[in-house]
């Protein structure tokens, strides 16, 4: 690329983000601030030109051509367009966004997921020049860039995400194990404190596939997950004698339910956060995330990846954190919005180091077929009983891989985490 290509590209993401709105700088202002000569500078505001972004006119200067407003069809939970898209508004003046409830007539999808799935087939991989150049700003998580990345190709990056964690009740627990301590809990003491509860209260209520989860991504290691890791999961799990729904815990009448962030919102003063349980010395979480992914149908796609880059911005990134209560990628944001004066909410901090990404467990021909039945156990849409059914019959029939794909995929854009 040559310099003159390379300040093109810088001007026209400044236009894209609004800071040239009209009027750009003159040939001799370019030079002096870009430390090129005039020659250089005219030739990138040359390239705009005959790309049809700018106008220049002889004797008054260069200006932004302002093209036709685009209407932009994105299928996303109502979260997205009542808060996010309000931020990213005044940076794309010339973008309308239209909902649509079906992939296939999207340009774009807003999924709450970090479980992989056969992502060629829907969205474009993130171009690696942006992927670098976010990379280069080094602020963000380095582990956002491992969330959807598909052998070798960035299929989305979240903007926010939220480590699943154990919420757990401290008036209960004193009755039960006045000497806990959170970032000690290991599975086997689980097993424990079931025996010393008070009758009527149940170990785990709320988010218990998110526990399940954790067992088998601890029983794969690093290696990859078949049937047996999910029966020998499973196995494990049912020792837990668990309830049904947040409600339950909500009401004190569970020690535990596992989560994320937002759900810490409006917490008594009994309730407090502790770490994914140890098991056989390691402890992974799963996370949820949200990003906007772009279709492979769209005649838009640099628009839509300039929209999700643009989430990325520090100033977006504070407001995002602030609203959602999710962990902003950006790790300076992250740290400004934890608040641990209702519950432990630096846990949620502390255990992005072991989040573990569900890709690394799966091999290809089965990927999908795994991360489906998964999300729908997250989601308590399914018993674990029913899971190991589903893997067992979508591992010898992978036929079934395009219907469970589009289930997937509507299901998915309509949770907000």
């Amino acid at each position: 690329m040559t310099k003159s290509q390379e300040i093109a590209e810088g001007i026209q993401r400044k236009i894209s983000s609004g800071e040239f709105a009209e009027r750009l700088p003159t040939e001799q202002e370019l030079a002096k601030q870009c430390k090129v000569s005039p020659v250089t500078a005219a030739k990138a505001l040359n390239i705009l030109r005959d790309k049809g972004i700018v106008n220049r006119v002889s004797g008054r200067g260069t200006f932004v051509v302002r093209p036709e407003k685009k209407t932009l069809r994105i299928m996303f939970g109502a979260y997205f367009a009542a808060k996010l898209f309000p931020l990213l508004a005044p940076h794309f003046p010339d973008v309308e966004i239209e909902a649509v409830r079906s992939m296939e007539e999207a340009d774009a999808v807003v999924l709450p997921t970090t479980i992989p799935f056969f992502p060629g087939e829907y969205f474009l991989p993130w171009p690696q020049e942006r992927i670098a150049r976010l990379r280069q700003q080094d602020r963000l998580f380095p582990q956002i860039f491992e969330f959807h990345n598909v052998r070798g190709a960035v299929w989305g990056l979240p903007y926010l995400f939220s480590p699943n964690i154990l919420f757990y009740n401290k008036k209960i627990m004193r009755r039960t194990d006045p000497d806990f301590d959170p970032c000690k809990l290991a599975f086997d003491h689980l097993l424990e404190l079931q025996k010393r509860l008070p009758e009527g209260i149940e170990i785990l209520s709320g988010g218990s596939g998110q526990l399940l989860l954790s067992l088998i991504y601890n029983l794969s290691g690093d290696g990859i997950a078949d049937p047996g890791v999910f029966r020998a999961a499973v196995e494990v799990f049912s020792q837990l004698k668990v309830g049904d729904g947040l409600a339950s815990f909500l009401e004190g009448r569970a020690l535990f339910a596992a989560g994320y962030r937002s759900q810490t919102c409006g917490f008594s003063g009994d309730l407090d956060v502790c770490p994914m349980p140890l098991f056989r010395g390691r402890r992974v979480c799963h996370a949820s995330s949200e990003v906007l992914m772009v279709r492979n149908t769209t005649r838009h796609a640099d628009l839509l990846f300039d929209m999700a880059e643009a989430l990325f911005r520090s100033d977006l990134q504070k407001v995002i954190g602030t609203l959602k209560r999710g962990i902003p990628a950006d790790a300076a944001a992250a740290a400004a919005t934890v608040d641990s004066y209702a519950v432990r909410d630096d846990i949620f901090l502390n255990e992005i180091k072991h989040i573990d990404y569900a890709h690394r467990h799966m091999a290809d021909s089965v990927s999908l077929c795994f991360s489906t039945a998964l999300k729908r156990l997250v989601c308590n849409n399914i018993t674990p009983a029913e899971l190991l059914a589903e893997v067992e019959e979508s591992y010898l029939f992978e036929k079934k891989r395009g219907k469970a794909l589009s289930a997937f995929m509507v299901d998915s854009a309509a949770v907000d985490f």
